[in-house]
Order: structure tokens, then C-alpha cells, then sequence
């Protein structure tokens, strides 16, 4: 029987089709053009997302791990990048065909860029650039209903006020609430994936700590996947559901957040480990025989 007849079999007797992923990643490889010659930045990574899935890519800097998200968004200029590989998001093969890209681009697909302090217009209000995006997405509303959107995208990223935060330019906000508006631009073009690019390397770890809150809420309510880059595995841990460390342009081990945290294969996932800080005993403890510092809840830990 062949492939097609097999299939038409399983549809008739009622077995549901596996879901799609959101972003499929299938031998991607990226080479830049430099003043010292071709270089590989990324060297053939597969990987998928699913529907309310984050899967993290961590690495040191040079890894290869922010090119692969901006590869993914066909944002590498075309003169100093060249692509290969497939990278289909939402069924579009955006390196096939780069038109697809700005067709997916801000709907399909958003970014949360990484520094929250530059990635805004300091001379523009923050409404004035929120609105821009809600119309982007939604070209028929009016002013007052592109401003009752923009409303609601900062009430749902949790900014008080909000009515009076339009107003404001970026210099009166806090890195934390930057990078919230940052949050409700992506949601704005009601994206099915968000890639946030090092979202939390800016902020203050209390800061960050509410920004990976905020993210996981808004994915458990909307179902948005997330690729998520940083160097940071106490962060993968929080957040992911998959986590690809990467060497070299390539990944150098996969698995589960709990597989990659609690047994690391490779020397240099374990030196990633190490490398991230932890709570010794309190002054006047005892320094052995005692609890093990307590850690933030991992990604579907019971709170």
C-alpha cells in the first residue's frame, strides 16, 4: 500500500493527524561573510517547536546561538549572510523562499529583542511606536480602537496605568517595564511563536525573574511557542521544555530541561553548570549536613 493510500486509511478510520510545528529547523546552516573570509557561524542544527512548547538554545557568546534566531527570521542582511538548510514556520520555508519571511514576519512569528534600553526610538513616545505595530497588524481600526488595543497589550504585560504610559518616552521607564512594552510589541502582531533573544541579560535578577514569570503566563494562556537564547542555564531550566546547548555553531547535546540540568553529558554542559552561581549556607549555619539552597521552580513545578 502506498504512502498516500496508507494515509487516506488512517483519516477514514478516525486516527488524528500529528500536530505541525510551529517552527521547524531542519540542517540549518549560516555562513557570514567577514574581512578575514567565510565563516560558519551555524553548522547544520535541526530542531522543532510546538504549540506552547519553549525550547532554549544556550551557549557562551560566539556560539552560534543569536545568529540561529536571526537566521530563523531571515534578519541577516543578504550581502553578509548566506543560508542553507530549511526553515519552515507555519508550513513557509522562509529560506527557500525569503518573500515568505515578511509574510510571516511580525503575525507568524515575533521577536523580543535583547537590550530593552536601545530597541525603542528614544524621541518617540511609547504609544506612538505600540500603535504603529497595532496597526501593522489590524490596518482597518480607527485611532480610538488602535488605542484601546495598545491598552490592552500593556495591561496584559502586567504595566500599571497604562493609559498614562503611553505618554511616556522610553527614558522615563525602567529596564523591566521596557522590556514589557518590548513583550506586548510581539504580541501585537498575535504571533503563534515569539523568539526572545537574550530577553533577561539586561535586567536585575529580581527583574528578570518577573519577565520569565510574565512570559510563561502569557504561553499558558495563549499557547504561543517560544524560542528562547541565553547563556544563562538557571534560565533554561525555568522555562524550557527542550534545551540545545551549542558549541561552535553546532549543538553539542539535546534533551529535556531536566536531562540537560540533572545529567549533563558533555564537559561543556557541565562547565556551563558550573559556572552558574548558588546560595551557600547562611552566616551561622552549618557549612555541611544541612539543606541544599533552595532553587526557582522549573517549567511545570508544582509552585
Amino acid at each position: 500500500m502506498s504512502a498516500t493510500a496508507s494515509g487516506t486509511v488512517a483519516a477514514e478510520a478516525g486516527t488524528p493527524a500529528a500536530p505541525q510545528p510551529l517552527l521547524s529547523v531542519t540542517d540549518l546552516q549560516i555562513e557570514l561573510v567577514t574581512d578575514n573570509g567565510v565563516v560558519r557561524a551555524v553548522d547544520g542544527v535541526s530542531f522543532e517547536i510546538h504549540r506552547g512548547e519553549t525550547v532554549t538554545i544556550i551557549g557562551e557568546s560566539g556560539s552560534g546561538k543569536s545568529t540561529t534566531a536571526m537566521g530563523v527570521l531571515r534578519l541577516l542582511p543578504d550581502d553578509l549572510a548566506v543560508l542553507s538548510g530549511s526553515v519552515r514556520v507555519q508550513g513557509h520555508d522562509v529560506i527557500a523562499d525569503p518573500r515568505a519571511a515578511a509574510k510571516v514576519r511580525g503575525r507568524a512569528v515575533s521577536l523580543v529583542p535583547q537590550d530593552p534600553m536601545t530597541a525603542l526610538s528614544p524621541v518617540h513616545s511609547v504609544g506612538a511606536q505600540l500603535l504603529e505595530v497595532v496597526r501593522l497588524r489590524r490596518p482597518g481600526l480607527d485611532r480610538a480602537a488602535a488605542r484601546s488595543r495598545a491598552v490592552d497589550l500593556l495591561t496584559q504585560v502586567r504595566i500599571p496605568e497604562p493609559e498614562r504610559r503611553l505618554r511616556a518616552y522610553p527614558h522615563q521607564l525602567s529596564g523591566g517595564m521596557l522590556q514589557r512594552v518590548l513583550i506586548a510589541m510581539a504580541l501585537a502582531g498575535e504571533p503563534s511563536l515569539i523568539v526572545a533573544d537574550e530577553p533577561t541579560s539586561a535586567l536585575d535578577v529580581t527583574v528578570q525573574a518577573g519577565i520569565l514569570d510574565l512570559l510563561l503566563e502569557l504561553q499558558a494562556g495563549t499557547g504561543v511557542g517560544i524560542l528562547m537564547i541565553t547563556h544563562d542555564l538557571g534560565v533554561a531550566r525555568v522555562v524550557s521544555d527542550r534545551i540545545h546547548v551549542m558549541r561552535d555553531g553546532r549543538f553539542v547535546e539535546s534533551g529535556t530541561a531536566e536531562q540537560i540540568v540533572g545529567a549533563p553529558v558533555e564537559d561543556y554542559t557541565r562547565s556551563l553548570l558550573s559556572a552558574v552561581p548558588s546560595l551557600g549556607p547562611w552566616d551561622g549555619a552549618p557549612a555541611a549536613g544541612g539543606s541544599p539552597a533552595p532553587h526557582a521552580a522549573a517549567k511545570g513545578d508544582p509552585a
